[in-house]
């Protein structure tokens, strides 16, 4: 128990000693890591309105009977 205590201890611990590396990015590259970010939240959110949208189909379809 006690190793797997100081195990997670020097994890955490690493994680707040780790910094990321920052450079300058060019426009063009610094544009694109912003519009594939803008991308990638709108296919996030789509696939959990179709996950919603899904889920509230077959829950209606098992209250009416339909499934």
């Amino acid at each position: 128990m006690k190793k797997t205590y100081l195990a997670l201890v020097a994890f955490v611990a690493s994680l707040f000693a780790m910094h990321p590396a920052l450079a300058a990015l060019p426009a063009g590259a610094e544009a694109a890591v912003t519009g594939y970010q803008t991308d990638t939240l709108q296919m996030f959110g789509l696939v959990i309105a179709a996950g919603i949208a899904i889920w509230a189909i077959r829950k209606l379809g098992q209250k009416f009977g339909w499934l």
